[in-house]
């Protein structure tokens, strides 16, 4: 045999473990033979494909399949795969119940005696199904009647005692509790009268504030516009702003800045030097150095000054009054002739 046939031999076998795995964990076992029967429910209530099918609390088969009726798309068809060995009677009835407090479902069939060989369900018929509740599912109808008669009778004296010990004034406990809860209830009945008369009086000014929310209302809509123009307006503002390159303009204004600093700073020390070359004239001026300072401090030549000053203005007066005097004339003769004019010597 060639290791092509082995391998092949391999895979088939291989997927058929794998398919009869796959129905086995769904609860069908490929290797027996059963029947496949149908059971229709308006509501399954969460049952699940391999839920169990039972016959007394004995598994009898499981549920193979589920899906919607094409016809309505609303009741739900359900397969029930029957051991070949197990004779389901026509009649028996698919009851859907609860097999546990935590909410699992199965299917009981219910019927009332076995069947013969033409009364026997085969493989394709579909039997009649009804729900079952939690206790119906968990007790059998006698005992839950039994049960629910025994359970009446006791609630039946527990109320009479609950009754007599909230209707007791001198009761203690839950009697008591009972009657300050009643207090309360009667506090808050008495509340609610005052609400309800504090309402009425207050209708008209309730009515009042709501006309005036409602104009309030009417003129935001009519002002929407505005609003929405405003909105615009700064939305575009805010997209300018973060276009503008803020560190460029921080570093350009802080260089600037610096600059004029600079300048200011050098023409800070100009001055100073300038006021303390003015300081030191001054204080040459002060102590007599210099023309200015020995104008300021010698009185001679103050006197100088202004005698020199006196004769400046008398010759100015004589040029002004007697020009010819000043004139390059040859003869002298002539000057005196014009004084003898003016009346002067």
């Amino acid at each position: 045999m060639s290791n092509e046939t082995k391998v092949g031999i391999l895979a088939v076998v291989s997927i058929a473990i794998m398919i009869w795995g796959y129905k086995y964990l769904k609860g069908q076992n490929i290797l027996t033979s059963s029947n496949l029967l149908y059971v229709e429910y308006q509501e399954t209530d969460m049952l699940a494909v391999s839920s169990p099918v039972l016959i007394s609390g004995f598994e009898v088969g499981v549920v193979a399949d589920m899906y919607l009726k094409p016809e309505d798309m609303q009741t739900i068809v359900t397969v029930l795969d029957i051991d070949k060995d197990i004779n389901v009677p026509k009649t028996a009835i698919a009851e859907l119940i609860s097999t546990d407090v935590t909410g699992g479902k199965g299917i009981n069939l219910s019927f009332k005696k076995p069947c013969k060989d033409g009364d026997c369900a085969v493989s394709g018929d579909y039997l009649k199904g009804v729900s079952k509740g939690l206790l119906k599912s968990m007790i059998p109808q006698e005992e839950l009647e039994i049960y629910l008669a025994q359970l009446g009778g006791t609630v039946g004296e527990v109320y009479d005692t609950l009754n007599q010990r909230l209707t007791d004034p001198n009761a203690e406990g839950i009697g008591k509790s009972f009657q300050d809860f009643s207090a309360t209830l009667a506090s808050l009945n008495a509340t609610t009268a005052k609400l309800d008369r504090l309402i009425a009086r207050s209708s008209g000014a309730i009515e009042g504030s709501l006309k005036n929310v409602e104009a309030l209302t009417s003129k935001l809509n009519n002002n929407m516009a505005s609003v929405d123009s405003i909105l615009e307006n700064t939305s575009a503002l805010t997209a300018k702003l973060n276009k503008i390159d803020l560190d460029k303009t921080i570093n350009g204004t802080a260089e600037n800045a610096n600059e004029a600093i600079t300048k200011l700073k050098a023409t800070l020390e100009g001055a100073d030097k300038a006021m303390a070359e003015v300081t030191a004239l001054l204080n040459g001026v002060k102590a007599g150095e210099g023309t200015v300072g020995k104008l300021f401090t010698d009185d001679g030549l103050y006197f100088k000054l202004t005698k020199a000053s006196e004769q400046l203005e008398k010759f100015l007066l004589d040029f002004e009054t007697h020009p010819y005097r000043y004139m390059p004339l040859k003869s002298r003769k002539k000057v005196k002739r014009y004084d003898k004019k003016d009346g002067k010597n």
